[in-house]
């Protein structure tokens, strides 16, 4: 991941912002304050930030998923409204990736429940969706961000990478096909997408907000695009006998126990931490291992 800065761990894994994640809420803000008192304006960076917390949470959702099914996962960078966790494992039939991907989405339909309970039972109506510039208030907050979260869950079924539901379509192309072409398409089918929530934002919505998320998932997706045809490129020129590695080190003292593959016949990549390379497999046998992208984009 490019433009991403590092500021921790989480759940054992690095935890990267991408350059969006803070640049959001100071353009929401200044925007909100061109155009709303200043009450209202706060309640909107307020509101956007509670969306941020909803997000990292449903990441920790999911790497508690992926490690469930002993899949490691390298690094996570936090975009606005989604996340990008890079597993330490790329397999030919990603099968697993939806269900992972699948958990985003059930645990912000889960976090609207709770909230939309909380309300009812505190006598406040959530049928109804906010019309207008919201009053500052604890009740309105909760209002809006059951809202906020309903509409960020149905926003992840939406088959368009890099978000959850184009996870999860990727994926599933992927039981028939390369990952590479499933990528291909999804990526398509995702720009796509993203042109029409573009024109929408500026001729229906006049929404901002809507048309930086149309702009971040088309980027999203191209990212997600060019690592799958970096991993495709380097395949296809071992295959073809490309140029051998700048540094010749025996297999043996690469091929740890954690960078193995638990299924017999894998074939794909997978992450050794300790030497900083992608080991490559052909049905259960390493054959190679890079290091020009241990610590590059993919």
């Amino acid at each position: 991941m490019t433009r991403a800065l590092t500021l921790g761990t989480i759940l054992g894994c690095d935890l990267r912002l991408h350059w969006s994640w803070p640049l959001l809420p100071v353009g929401a803000a200044a925007y909100s304050l061109a155009v709303l008192p200043w009450p209202q304006a706060m309640f909107q960076v307020l509101l956007l930030l509670a969306m941020y917390l909803c997000v990292a949470a449903r990441e920790a959702v999911q790497l508690l998923a992926a490690r469930s099914l002993g899949l490691g996962t390298r690094d996570v960078t936090l975009y606005p409204f989604w996340a990008v966790g890079r597993p330490t494992r790329l397999s030919e039939r990603p099968w697993q990736e939806n269900y992972i991907a699948a958990t985003g989405p059930v645990f912000l339909a889960l976090v609207a429940t709770v909230l939309g309970g909380g309300l009812s039972l505190a006598g406040r109506s959530v049928w109804g969706f906010p019309q207008g510039v919201p009053e500052p208030t604890v009740g309105a907050f909760f209002v809006h961000l059951f809202w906020a979260n309903v509409l960020l869950a149905a926003l992840h079924c939406l088959p368009l990478l890099p978000l959850d539901g184009g996870r999860v379509f990727r994926a599933s192309l992927a039981m028939t096909a390369s990952r590479l072409q499933a990528t291909e398409v999804a990526a398509a089918l995702g720009t796509f997408g993203a042109a029409i929530l573009l024109v929408a934002a500026i001729l229906w919505f006049k929404s901002p907000l809507m048309g930086v998320t149309a702009i971040l998932l088309y980027l999203g997706a191209q990212e997600d695009l060019g690592t799958t045809r970096y991993f495709a490129g380097i395949r296809h020129e071992r295959g073809e006998g490309g140029p051998t590695p700048a540094v010749m080190v025996p297999m043996d003292q690469i091929v740890t126990a954690d960078c193995r593959p638990s299924e017999v016949n894998f074939t794909g990549f997978t992450w050794n931490a300790r030497a900083r390379l992608w080991i490559e497999w052909r049905d259960g046998q390493a054959v190679c291992a890079n290091a020009l992208i241990g610590d590059g984009r993919p």
